[in-house]
């Protein structure tokens, strides 16, 4: 008795999860009453770079497709090559909806001549950087993008105290710094005892006369017991 009704609910599970793939698979076939495709797509965060021309042509490809078996990786993935966008996520809704949520890439930096560093040290490389000309420029290796970012804003913290703003900052490949100073000198400095030797200019610059100050060039401060000034040519 007891083997008779445990064989009849394994059968019933078996019906069961037949049933559900039977349904499953209809789903996916368009002469099937279960049929039901993707007809729209809804954005939910604001874009200021992305145009909508954009999203249109990245997801338009995928609509008409089954709920079921819509490829949201694919998609996701396609909309993450576009320009400006960081990284994206795509959910269905039931029964034909795609909601897209994209998080845009923010310009802190440039990157040489055509890139641009966002918030995490990554550099990206739009089709046009217009509009961000302004921002300080970083140089370097590519696989360094996070430490130049990084080293930026530590020495500009240490800067504000003698009123100079960094307009660019290179990382050369001897590990040297090379800083220049908006509407003004150009720091050199190399990477051993760096904070030492900065703490050292910052200190000595106050009392250095003006005339000095005014036809300085380039503060050299790759050494270990000072800095040189390189001046102006007259």
């Amino acid at each position: 008795m007891f083997n008779v009704k445990r064989s009849m609910q394994i059968f019933v599970l078996i019906l069961a999860i037949a049933l559900l793939a039977l349904v499953a698979w209809s789903s996916t076939q368009k002469n099937s009453p279960f049929y039901q495709p993707i007809q729209a797509y809804e954005l939910t965060t604001p874009l200021s770079q992305v145009t909508p021309q954009e999203i249109e042509e990245t997801v338009k490809p995928y609509l008409g497709k089954s709920f079921w078996d819509i490829p949201l990786n694919h998609i996701q993935a396609d909309l993450i090559r576009l320009d400006w966008v960081q990284s994206a996520e795509v959910k269905r809704k039931w029964p034909n909806l795609l909601y897209l949520s994209i998080k845009e890439q923010v310009p802190v930096a440039r990157w040489g001549d055509s890139g641009l560093v966002n918030r995490s040290g990554r550099v990206f490389f739009p089709l046009s950087i217009a509009g961000f000309e302004n921002l300080v420029r970083l140089d370097g290796d590519l696989s360094e993008s996070e430490w130049v970012l990084r080293n930026l804003i530590d020495l500009q913290n240490q800067l504000n105290a003698l009123n100079m703003t960094v307009s660019q900052l290179k990382l050369s490949e001897d590990k040297v710094w090379q800083v220049q100073i908006l509407n003004g000198p150009s720091l050199v400095i190399d990477s051993l005892e760096y904070q030492h030797k900065l703490q050292r200019f910052i200190q000595a610059f106050p009392q250095l006369d003006s005339a000095m100050r005014k036809s300085a060039r380039v503060y050299d401060l790759r050494y270990s017991n000072g800095f040189i000034i390189a001046k102006n040519q007259s």
